[in-house]
Formats: C-alpha cells, structure tokens, sequence
C-alpha cells in the first residue's frame, strides 16, 4: 500500500492542465477556511447542535492526524519516487525509487530516515485531507440524521473518494494514508456523535468527558509535540460553549430562509471582525511566545465568534408563523 506505481498511473494516464486544476481544487477544499465555512453554515443555518458535531468531529479528527503523523513519521510518494511529479511539478525525492516493493511493504527506510533528520518533516501518513473529510461528511450525516440513501453514500464514499484520488493524484499521499484517514475519519465521526449532548442521546457523562477532553487535548498541546496547538483550543472553546449551552438553554434553530441567512451573514460578520481583533491583541500583548500563548489565544477567539454568533441567534426573533387563518 506505500507502492507508487497507482500515482504513476494517475498522472500519466490523466496527463492533462485541466486535470491538475481539478484535482487542486478539490484538494484546496480539503484547508481550514472550507471547513471553517461548513461549520458555520451548520450551526447558523440549519441546526446549532449539529453544526458544533461536525465541528467536534472535524477537531478531533485532525487531533488524531498529527499525533498519527507524528508518531509513524513516513514519507509521501513524492519523498520516495523521482518519477513521481509533486502538485504537478517535478519532485525533490530522498531517494530515486524508494517506494514499497510489495503491496505490504513500507517506503525505504533510507528515505524515512531522511525525512526524520529534518528540522521541520512533512509527514505523509496518514491523510488529513481525507480524514477530515470523511469525518466531516460522516458527521453531518449523523448529526442531521440524513436518510437519502444515495446523500448516504456520496458523504461516506463519494466525497472522501474524490479527496483521496486527489491526494494520489497530486503525489501527496500513497493508498495507505487515505485508507487510514477514511477508517480513523468514520471513528472519529462516531465519537463525536457520542459525545455531543443531544445527537444520540443525552446523557449525564457526555459533558464532562468533552470537557475533560478538551482539557487533556489543551494540556498535551501545551506540553508535547503530538496534539497541534490551534485544534487543541478550539476543541476546549467548544467543550466550554457547550457547557455554557447546556446550563443556559440553547438558541432555537432558524425558521424560514431570511433567518437562516441573517444569522449566517451575522456570525460570518463576528468572525471577520474577531479573528484580526485576536491577532492584533495577541501581536500587541507582552505575553511569552510559547505553545500555552498561543492556545489562549485560539480560545478566547473561538469563543468570542462562536459566542457571538450564539447571542446573535437568540437576539434576532423567530420569523412569525402564519396563522390559522391565513392558511386556510
């Protein structure tokens, strides 16, 4: 499953400019602004509970790829493979072919070892584009409780298929690292379902375990190299709105389409005026440049957009049903 001849196929066989900007493009869906859009549109738009599901489950997912990452330490085929062209250009590899030599087979150690010596390695297994992806699709799925059986298997297999043979396409990951990220990201969606107060059910454990996480996500954040510092924050903000949710009352889900899209216009509003606020704070503040800095920072931040978005949605009223009358 690290063998490099399936993106030799790709690139070969799909040898064309139109391809590669298919395939980037998709890939460009994978970063955090497209995710950032989803969730808000979620939570604002259609069901606040169900947005923040997605949201645990995409946090967590990516939690679990760095650790993942970090702790294989593999290359990608790019790393391995002279043949193989890295986002459309030709690569840098570590050795010349260096790639799995049966389907069980892992990269060249010489490669790995390589990529280990490296002050800043970009490790390759395994995918957090596809993991991400499947855990979102899943989530959403679960959290909006879809039963269209052809939506089904477009968020479980389409999409995250679309995001691997892009990866593979690009030179970024071998069959291996989508395969894992597609396990891990349907896991990951089921915890998060688990977790979230309200999807399955209710239960009195829920809320101090997603606390109790978001603390020893923040704690390992601050203190290792396993648990990326931006996710471990907003994970504790999450856990903390979610609290403060539970204890306070939640907001009503929107009525109508007018309502849905003043409150998704407002909370994107809120997060266009917090996210420079915070960066100008954090630049102007005497604090010490450390990992702990920085998630305080990714707190407060998701707190205050996600917050606002939340007063924002219990200030504007419900739209006001038709009467009896009128309908009839």
């Amino acid at each position: 499953m690290f063998q490099t001849h399936w993106h030799l196929w790709l690139q070969q066989t799909f040898d064309g400019g139109w391809m590669l900007a298919l395939m980037q493009f998709i890939s460009l869906l994978g970063y955090e602004m497209a995710y950032t859009a989803l969730i808000l549109l979620c939570a604002f738009g259609v069901r606040l509970r169900a947005g923040l599901c997605v949201m645990l489950a995409v946090l967590l997912m990516a939690c679990a790829t760095h650790a993942i990452k970090q702790g294989a330490a593999l290359p990608r085929p790019s790393d391995v493979d002279a043949r193989v062209l890295d986002k459309g250009v030709p690569s840098h590899p570590f050795v010349v072919d260096g790639g799995g030599h049966t389907f069980w087979s892992l990269p060249d150690s010489r490669a790995t070892a390589m990529l280990r010596a490296q002050p800043d390695a970009d490790y390759g297994f395994n995918s957090g584009h596809v993991g991400v992806a499947t855990a979102a699709c899943v989530g959403l799925l679960l959290a909006l409780g879809i039963r269209r059986r052809w939506l089904r298997w477009a968020l479980v297999f389409g999409w995250p298929l679309l995001m691997a043979v892009s990866r593979m396409y690009l030179g970024r990951h071998f069959l291996a690292d989508v395969l894992a990220g597609w396990l891990v990201g349907i896991g990951v969606a089921l915890l998060a379902w688990q977790l979230m107060p309200g999807m399955r059910s209710n239960q009195r454990w829920q809320l101090p375990v997603l606390l109790g996480l978001g603390v020893l996500m923040a704690w390992a954040a601050a203190t290792t190299r396993f648990v990326p510092v931006g996710e471990a924050g907003r994970l504790l903000a999450l856990g903390l709105l979610v609290a403060w949710l539970q204890w306070r009352g939640w907001p009503m889900d929107p009525q109508g389409i007018v309502q849905r899209i003043l409150r998704v216009l407002g909370v994107v509003l809120i997060y266009l005026l917090v996210r420079p606020l915070i960066d100008w704070v954090a630049g102007t503040a005497a604090l010490p440049e450390v990992p702990a800095t920085e998630l305080l920072w990714q707190t407060v931040g998701t707190l205050l957009i996600l917050g606002g978005g939340v007063a924002l949605a219990r200030w504007i009223p419900r739209q006001r049903l038709p009467a009896v009358e009128d309908v009839q």
